[in-house]
């Protein structure tokens, strides 16, 4: 320790070369037992040494090789001396909450104080206690007021703040590869705090902040004072009641806006901070290191880089690098690397990496895993599902199970327990009630057969679905004398029963039967059609139907099968009629 009298004040040094405590229980100075080892992988001691005092490390992934066998003496002493004999003197710790945080930090920092400080303005160049060299770009803050600065490349720094005349002054240098180092000064008499101190927090570094800053938007409006200020905190940050900027830096808590956590805050372009529990507002972005709570608005896009659990909106592109528990609006883009337990709501596209409860886009929405319902403009994209639901204008797609999929052409599953409505085809593994034209069911059925009904249209129709539902569509022509007309069914069944030699299907066929010239008639057919099999592919099948046909007026044919009612207009002729389906099945 270093005292030195400066007029009115002590100023008290502090360098943190022992092991520092934030918010700490102490776990630094428990005493231990360790019985010598050899070559045992590092990581299997810090492993057994966090379990057994009760804490987790925090430390860069880069910084220690965990699979280094290392061969450590018996030791008797406090687990802070413990693990500077497994990892050396060039390594600091310090601990907050449950975690024992680790730096290497081999250098350490010193100030050389201007003569001319004012009581409310410090100046000084920090420099490496160690070869007297100047350190550029240290965070310099104080821990009442968070007033920050960082210096210059010559080390060189000014700090300006608001101080009541018996107030205590903490200054805090901090640096990466440095140790943090604190300078107390004490007025000559009163020496309490009249503060509350600010309550600091504690993060585990996991690449995310780095990530962020490394983007293209993080690269375009993130300075490089910001990045410093985060690097030299590592991890730690503080709470605030609220804050106010007009850019990412020009804020009312400075360059140390990224490391505070605050209630409210309002970004009038946009603002950089550590993140919110309360309202944030910007009129462009919204960029936060960690969680954001409750409800965050921005202009343009919001940018996320812990959890969000509330309302966010934005009116453009929402990003996220941990979860969602709430709500999420963009006006064009969502997206979640973590999962959402909630809801995504998007004019374009929605994006989740992992699982999804609700999401609604314009366009476009894709997760890993969707839990309850999927609505886009165009296409619902889903790695796998838990009986969700899927709505979609072109195609739904999911690798596991659905409950229900509505697409205008195409739906695919692995499994569907309820029904698939699809304009053109439904593909599964497993789905009893597909309606589509072409259904492809693993498990259901597929045929093709060869027919003629009381219509004396020859036709060849072609049958796919799955054990309940099936899809029909056929051609088919007939003659009449002078004209040959041609005909296209599209339909629906159901398979009544399916026993061993003998099954029963129920249809609904619709028919368009044009010469393609002056005449045009449709009709509807009921159809219940029983089959003999003849063998594993062949069957034959005749029963009975009802048809209801609108002709054309030009049409002077016979009405066909047993006319049953029928009524004639200047528009056309109305005949509902029964007959009969017979015909040649082939099922593969």
């Amino acid at each position: 320790m270093i005292f030195k009298s400066r007029g009115l004040f002590l100023l008290f040094i502090i360098c943190l070369t022992s092991p520092t405590f934030v918010g700490a229980q102490d776990f630094l100075l428990h005493e231990m037992n360790y019985v010598a080892s050899n070559h045992i992988p590092l990581g299997d001691i810090m492993d057994e040494l966090s379990k057994e005092q009760g804490f987790y490390f925090s430390y860069q992934s880069s910084l220690i090789n965990l699979n280094e066998p290392v061969s450590v003496p018996s030791y008797e002493g406090q687990v802070a001396g413990f693990l500077r004999v497994l990892l050396g003197e060039d390594y600091e710790f310090k601990e907050h909450d449950k975690y024992v945080i680790i730096k290497y930090a081999p250098g350490k920092l010193d100030i050389d104080f201007d003569k001319g400080n004012r009581a409310s303005v410090f100046k000084g160049k920090v420099r490496n206690l160690q070869n007297g060299e100047p350190v550029p770009f240290a965070s310099i803050y104080e821990k009442n007021t968070l007033v920050s600065s960082l210096s210059d490349e010559n080390g060189d720094f000014e700090l300006k703040f608001k101080k009541q005349p018996n107030d205590l002054i903490w200054l805090t240098i901090s640096k990466e590869a440095y140790r943090d180092t604190s300078f107390i000064i004490l007025p000559t008499v009163d020496v309490g705090l009249r503060e509350k101190p600010k309550k600091l927090r504690f993060y585990p570094e996991n690449g995310v902040a780095e990530a962020m800053e490394n983007s293209a938007l993080g690269r375009l409006l993130i300075g490089f004072r910001q990045r410093v200020q985060r690097l030299n905190f590592g991890g730690f940050f503080v709470e605030s009641p609220m804050q106010v900027s007009l850019t990412p830096g020009l804020s009312s808590q400075g360059f140390f806006n990224s490391q505070m956590i605050n209630n409210f805050s309002l970004n009038i372009l946009g603002g950089y901070t550590a993140g919110v529990e309360g309202l944030e507002i910007a009129g462009i972005f919204n960029i936060n290191q960690k969680d954001v709570k409750v409800f965050q608005v921005a202009g343009i896009f919001n940018m996320t880089g812990g959890d969000v659990d509330g309302f966010q909106a934005s009116g453009i592109h929402n990003f996220v690098y941990g979860n969602v528990l709430g709500f999420q609006v963009g006006g064009i883009y969502n997206h979640v690397k973590g999962d959402v337990k909630g809801g995504q709501v998007a004019g374009i596209y929605n994006f989740t990496d992992g699982a999804s409860d609700i999401q609604i886009g314009g366009l476009l929405n894709k997760t890993a895993q969707i839990n309850v319902l999927q609505i886009a403009g165009l296409s619902n994209h889903a790695n796998t599902s838990t009986g969700a639901f899927q709505i979609a204008g072109l195609n739904n797609y999911s690798k596991g199970e659905v409950s229900f999929q509505i697409a205008g052409l195409v739906n695919k599953a692995e499994k569907v327990t309820g029904a698939q409505f699809s304009g053109l085809i439904n593909i599964a593994k497993t789905s009893d009630y597909p309606i589509g034209l072409f259904n492809f069911i693993e498990d259901g059925k597929k045929s093709l057969s060869v027919g003629i009904d009381e219509t004396g249209l020859g036709q060849v129709t072609f049958r796919s679905g799955g054990r309940k539902l099936f899809g029909i569509i056929g051609t088919g022509m007939m003659e009449r004398p002078e004209k040959i007309m041609y005909g296209i069914d599209f339909g629906l069944g159901l398979h009544v029963f399916n026993r061993q030699k003998v099954t029963m299907d129920f249809e609904f066929v619709n028919r368009q039967t044009t010469d393609f010239s002056n005449l045009s008639n449709n009709t509807s057919f009921f159809r219940l059609i029983p089959g003999f099999k003849l063998g594993d592919h062949f069957s034959l099948e005749a029963g009975p139907s009802v048809g209801f046909t609108v002709f054309d007026k030009n049409w002077t044919y016979p009405s066909p099968g047993y006319v049953l009612a029928e009524r004639a207009t200047s528009n056309g002729k109305y005949t509902l009629h029964a007959g009969f389906y017979a015909g040649v099945q082939y099922e593969f």
